[in-house]
């Protein structure tokens, strides 16, 4: 599915270069007003862009067609946010409960950090076609989701484990690195004017997290597909099975 990604990117290279850009520009534009609404607003892009990806796998076009409209999409924001609420909850709620409030902050926010690593592309695997069915105009719920989800599960957690979680990895890998050999590279603004150094990292960490999600997007959208692909199958079968009996 690796190919598959990298053949999207390549057909809409210029709406991916978007994306990116205004990923950055956003990041940019928080850190220079010191807001903290930048967070939301990349977490809408990147639903967008899921939404996008899915959309055109599912329709098979190969290219992003925005002029088709944009159906099933408020199901797909919605249901991703409950998903997002429900990891945030475990992962946050489950350390406070266990004593985890005693601890210093960084090491809080590192369990928290290991534990949302965890839960949600575990999660994800399991009920991710959920919002992928109001994009393909199925009417099945979150107990069809499931069950797809059960069917292949450690394959497509690895999948959605290396396309969410690895990019963060080695974006902070890469500010270490840079770090150690003596550059500030935490902030795009060093002493009131841009880190040119800061400002590639941004870059390549937004690329690298574009990717990601257009990777678990397509895991997402193939196993949807592979899944109804399956059960269609298997109704066929019974059907004709019956079919014979009563001949």
């Amino acid at each position: 599915m690796l190919g598959e990604t990298i053949s999207f990117v390549r057909r809409n290279l210029f709406l991916v270069c978007v994306f990116v850009v205004l990923s950055c520009a956003i990041v940019v534009f928080s850190e220079y007003n010191e807001s903290s609404h930048g967070g939301s607003t990349q977490f809408f892009i990147a639903l967008y862009v899921g939404y996008r990806v899915q959309a055109t796998i599912l329709n098979g076009t190969g290219r992003v067609q925005i002029s088709q409209g944009m159906v099933g999409f408020g199901g797909y924001i919605w249901k991703n946010f409950l998903i997002l609420l429900v990891v945030m909850a475990v992962a946050i709620g489950g350390p406070l409960a266990f004593g985890a409030a005693s601890f210093s902050m960084g090491a809080f926010l590192l369990l928290c950090g290991g534990l949302f690593a965890i839960i949600y592309p575990l999660l994800l695997a399991l009920v991710g076609t959920w919002p992928t069915t109001g994009i393909a105009g199925s009417k099945s719920g979150l107990a069809e989701a499931f069950a797809r989800g059960q069917h292949g599960f450690l394959p497509t957690f690895l999948r959605l484990f290396a396309g969410i979680v690895l990019p963060p990895a080695v974006s902070f890998l890469l500010m270490a690195i840079a770090a150690s050999m003596s550059y500030e590279a935490d902030a795009v603004f060093q002493g009131g004017k841009i880190s040119p150094v800061a400002l590639v990292l941004l870059v390549i960490s937004q690329s690298l997290g574009t990717l990601g999600i257009c990777y678990a997007s397509v895991v997402l959208a193939r196993k949807f597909q592979f899944s109804e692909v399956a059960r269609n199958s298997s109704q066929g079968n019974a059907v004709s099975e019956i079919s014979e009996i009563f001949r």
